[in-house]
């Protein structure tokens, strides 16, 4: 199955170790019990193993791994401590569904027995799993159209992950998965817009909120030295791919499935099923918002993400778009910024956990949709008599069904805010450049 793919791996790590006459009984014997430790980075953090081994024998043994995923690697702790006595060493079957931390256990066992176990060249992150994705179902369309997102934890602690998705009724014709993370700013990563004004003073020193799709070179980089074989764009896609042509009910049942991961071809993140339910969560979302009517097949429409900074410095846009090729058929608008934690606003998922620790004391990273009446009233005591959702809505519904040419002509005008009923917004131009990135891809 593919959550246990490192397990081949270290099957062929342990064969390579015991060709260089290497053994797991390699500790030498003595009449005393003996205590002996070793340390390998694990998922989130370090994995320690402390043996206890007399004349031999590993008798007990003691893993832990404070930064493991609570639910999946660290669950999986004391199994491996039993496979590690039973094994006398680390030549064990390790845990599906926690393959790095089981790896980190093997090396930390090795490194406890003064011993290495051979590291065989990283997969690259652009490295096809063992088993393709699958191509989206292609889906007959014949009403109405909708668009939606959610904010979800899907992955850990230490980002947030962003969905969008298309419904027709409650079918999924459309699904898009990115995830925003604070990485080191030293490795050179890209950085979300505005990242380098207003918007970064937040950040903690020497972190940048990245985009794990614009960095997924990078940050598939860091999961194959992990042994991770699938980059995670790849693993996105695949996970998109499934969730087309099913209902959220459906979606929402494979993902209550403790191997969910293997329901998708392609796919090899253990929180699979995470990003399933912030795919079904957006779909419910969508349900909620004004439909447009298309007729035709899934397979003609493309959904796509742009982040850009479309109003000022302080806050950065995410566009979506689907479009037809020519024509953008339904858009959807928000904006992320740093707001005080005073005011009671609803940060992103993560905000209390790790995610929240790389920002400023006294902020917190919030949608402007999601605090909606907070944003509107500051908008008002500044003059404005349109809240900011209705605004971003207004702009959605002017431009639904225009072609990509001229939402881009609209933006170019001197005051685009003037043909959109019932928007306000002197960023206008900026929001609908922001779609427009979205719909050219």
């Amino acid at each position: 199955m593919k959550r246990i793919l490192s397990i081949a791996l270290s099957g062929a790590l342990c064969f390579s170790l015991a060709a260089c006459g290497g053994s797991s009984s390699s500790t030498a014997a003595s009449s005393a019990a003996e205590t002996l430790t070793g340390t390998a980075k694990g998922f989130g953090g370090d994995v320690t193993a402390t043996l206890t081994v007399e004349n031999g024998t590993i008798t007990a043994c003691t893993l832990t791994g404070d930064s493991e995923t609570p639910d999946i690697g660290g669950a999986a702790l004391e199994e491996l401590q039993k496979q590690v006595v039973d094994a006398n060493g680390y030549e064990i079957d390790g845990v599906s569904g926690a393959t790095v931390t089981s790896d980190a256990v093997r090396k930390a066992v090795a490194s406890a027995m003064g011993e290495e176990i051979a590291e065989e060249p990283a997969a690259s992150s652009e490295a096809a799993s063992s088993e393709a994705a699958e191509p989206a179902e292609n889906v007959q369309i014949e009403g109405g159209l909708q668009i939606g997102q959610s904010y979800t934890a899907a992955h850990g602690d230490k980002c947030f992950t962003y969905a969008v998705a298309v419904v027709q009724d409650d079918v999924i014709v459309a699904a898009y998965l990115d995830e925003f993370q604070f990485m080191s700013a030293a490795d050179g990563v890209t950085g979300v817009p505005n990242s380098d004004s207003d918007f970064g003073a937040s950040y903690a020193e020497g972190k940048v909120l990245g985009s794990k799709r614009e960095n997924a070179a990078y940050y598939s980089e860091n999961m194959a030295s992990a042994g991770s074989t699938v980059a995670i764009d790849a693993n996105f896609d695949a996970i998109q791919n499934y969730a087309v042509g099913k209902t959220i009910d459906e979606l929402s049942t494979a993902a209550s499935d403790e191997n969910a991961v293997d329901l998708v071809s392609g796919a090899t993140l253990v929180d699979t099923a995470g990003y399933l339910n912030a795919i079904a969560e957006a779909a419910r979302n969508a349900q909620e918002n004004q439909a447009v009517e298309f007729t035709g097949e899934s397979d003609q429409l493309t959904l796509n993400v742009a982040y850009g900074a479309a109003h000022g410095t302080k806050c950065f846009t995410l566009a979506s778009a689907l479009t037809d090729g020519e024509n953008i058929v339904l858009s959807y608008i928000d904006d992320l910024q740093f707001m005080s934690t005073d005011d009671g606003v609803v940060g992103v998922p993560n905000s209390d956990g790790g995610f929240g620790e790389n920002i400023a004391e006294g902020k917190v990273l919030a949608s402007k949709r999601e605090n909606n009446d907070y944003y509107s009233t500051n908008m008002a005591a500044a003059g404005s008599t349109v809240s900011i959702a209705a605004n971003f809505d207004a702009i959605q519904n002017h431009i639904n069904g225009m072609s990509i040419a001229d939402t881009e002509a609209l933006a170019a005008e001197e005051s685009p805010v003037d043909s959109i009923s019932g928007a306000t917004l002197a960023d206008t131009a900026g929001y609908l450049n922001a779609v427009v990135a979205a719909a050219q891809g």
